[in-house]
Parts: C-alpha cells; sequence; structure tokens
C-alpha cells in the first residue's frame, strides 16, 4: 500500500497523561476516559480502511488538526496559538494507529503537523510509505560495497 487519507470529524483532542491513584492498597495507572474515548474513535474509523504496514515499513505522516475558533477570537486570527500544544494532539493520533495502522510508531520517519481553526473541527491524517530515491538506493549499495571489501 502506497498511502492512506483518513478525516476524523471531531473536535481533536489532546493526549491527557496517564493518572495514578491508590485503590484497595495498590497503585493503579489508568489513561483518562476521554483520551481513551478519541483514540477508539480514531481506531473505529480506521477499521473501514483494512490497511496496515508491517514492521520495518519507513513511514511519513503528515497531520492537520482543525479546531473549531471560539467567537471570542478574532476573525482575522488563523492559527490557534495557545494551548493544547500541538505535540499532544500529535501523540493521541499516533498512539491510536500504533499496531492498527502500523506496528510501531517507531516506524515514522518524517512528521509534519498544523493546527489552524477550520469548520467543521477534524483530524486530517495521511500516512504513506518513504520510498528511496534513485541515488539514495545508489549510496547504500556503494556503502554496503565498501563494507564487504
Amino acid at each position: 500500500m502506497d498511502s492512506l487519507r483518513l478525516t476524523i470529524y471531531s473536535e481533536p483532542i489532546p493526549k491527557a497523561r496517564a493518572r495514578t491513584c491508590v485503590r484497595n492498597g495498590r497503585v493503579i495507572s489508568f489513561t483518562p476516559k476521554a483520551t481513551a474515548d478519541a483514540e477508539a474513535d480514531i481506531r473505529n474509523q480506521l477499521m473501514n480502511q483494512k490497511a496496515f504496514y508491517t514492521k520495518g515499513t519507513p513511514l511519513k505522516v503528515n497531520l492537520a488538526f482543525y479546531i473549531t475558533k471560539p467567537p471570542s477570537v478574532s476573525k482575522k486570527r488563523i492559527y490557534p496559538v495557545t494551548r493544547p500544544d500541538i505535540d499532544n494532539d500529535v501523540k493521541l493520533v499516533l498512539d491510536a494507529l500504533n499496531q492498527y495502522l502500523f506496528e510501531d510508531d517507531s516506524q515514522i520517519v518524517e512528521l509534519h503537523a498544523t493546527k489552524a481553526y477550520g469548520k467543521p473541527p477534524r483530524i486530517e491524517i495521511e500516512v504513506a510509505e518513504v520510498k528511496a530515491t534513485i541515488i539514495e538506493i545508489a549510496a547504500m549499495t556503494q556503502a554496503r560495497l565498501k563494507e564487504e571489501k
């Protein structure tokens, strides 16, 4: 598979840190409900795609997060330079895709993310295999030949 495009029509939710508490004398860690629900929503919409990138496949990921503009924000303002931080939005999406679209997020070698105001609120996801260019293949071949000598 070369690439996959998916749009999730819901307000982007940032990844919340795991919570820890003590119950019956035991320390328990859990994922907050809003985070778990958002990850499940992404996975559910992904199930229709029937796509999976196997381990060892280098991937590039483009993510675009469009959030609802509050009425108090100027119409001229395009980008939400406020919390939540974009890295928390990215983390939630990548964790949701992990084991469902690709074996491990360590396969991601290229990542681009944007955050803007937009209607409807949504997350646009594009995942594609990174293909080596002829120049890169030639360089790898030369390096391999040098190692064999």
